[in-house]
């Protein structure tokens, strides 16, 4: 393949390029993403479920949330109108009974996951159900949320397209800001890469790193729960621009330091 421009005016988003690349098959990423998610919400459970926040919630606001357990309130944003519009319009067909078929590969791993007794569809019908309100919203300016409204803020391969470190930090510190004290924030990220690929075209991303990512969720306040790379096994199968991910999790202190 010849160097890839970086892509400006083509929207892989709009187009569902995106979508088909990345999310027809669970894939190897998107499977440790989704465990991931579960393990970090899981300990946190309340009886009456999580207010979750989706941050750069993309086309995947469904799918992300078939992985994090419970009657759950979920709410999500995204800069791109075509994002929203593709997320509800899943969602509307799930509620309906009309699941997208490149959901039940990811909903059959999460009832494994759960150990549910119930099916796939069914699954990603009653998760569809629990998504209240999804709008559009810009990572890098103030998030249209409340302060401390959430007990789980997640953001799924979104902060690492920032334009810049100083809009990473704002991203980070607003998830801070959102969540409620003893809430949890995770983040699944590429790393080790100055851009990443879809429909043969190179997309810019800040190149993230363990040691900096330790030390950017140091500067929000939150505590350091976890952090670990994976390689991606999903290079063998497409030509995606990166070959591990970051998994962050972080909370927020019941009580501020003196």
């Amino acid at each position: 393949m010849t160097p890839l421009d970086f892509a400006r005016e083509e929207d892989v988003f709009a187009s569902g390029a995106y979508w088909r690349e990345y999310y027809t098959e669970l894939g190897h990423e998107n499977a440790a993403a989704g465990e991931f998610l579960r393990e970090i919400a899981a300990p946190l459970m309340p009886i009456g479920g999580l207010d979750l926040l989706d941050a750069g919630c993309g086309p995947t606001a469904l799918y992300w949330a078939l992985f994090v357990p419970g009657q759950n309130r979920i709410e999500g944003f995204d800069l791109n109108p075509a994002n929203i519009a593709h997320a509800e319009r899943q969602i509307a067909q799930a509620r309906a009974g009309t699941i997208d078929p490149s959901l039940e590969a990811a909903a059959r791993h999460a009832v494994d996951l759960f150990g549910l007794k119930i099916s796939p569809a069914e699954h990603i019908r009653r998760k569809a159900q629990q998504i209240r309100k999804l709008g559009t919203g810009d990572l890098t300016r103030p998030w249209p949320c409340e302060k401390g409204r959430y007990d789980f803020v997640q953001s799924v391969f979104a902060l690492e397209c920032l334009p810049s470190w100083e809009s990473f930090e704002f991203a980070l510190n607003q998830a801070a800001r959102a969540l409620m004290p003893g809430g949890r924030l995770a983040l699944v990220n590429v790393s080790r890469t100055n851009e990443w690929h879809c429909n043969g075209m190179g997309f810019p991303t800040l190149n993230l790193t363990l040691d900096g990512m330790k030390q950017r969720i140091a500067g929000t306040g939150l505590e350091l729960i976890e952090i670990r790379e994976v390689e991606s096994k999903d290079v063998s199968v497409r030509d995606q621009g990166y070959g591990s991910i970051i998994l962050t999790a972080a909370q927020k202190p019941l009580r501020a330091s003196a």
